[in-house]
């Protein structure tokens, strides 16, 4: 998830197409992997993972990866 998201840094990578090209097509529903995933990543990268800079999201939309 990280990889894809740094690969898009800057720009909106939306929902489907994270589950897509991490866990695969038949997974292309499965939102709560996003949620769990994204917590996890935070609190492993941010200062503040109640508060991101890095893993934003954009809510019913996807996730944004800032440097």
């Amino acid at each position: 998830m990280l990889e894809v998201l740094v690969r898009h840094h800057g720009r909106l990578v939306t929902r489907r197409q994270l589950l897509q090209e991490v866990w695969g097509p038949a997974c292309s529903d499965e939102t709560h992997y996003l949620r769990v995933y994204s917590a996890q990543l935070r609190r492993k990268l941010e200062d503040d993972p109640a508060h991101p800079r890095h893993i934003r999201t954009s809510p019913g939309m996807g996730y944004t990866f800032e440097v």
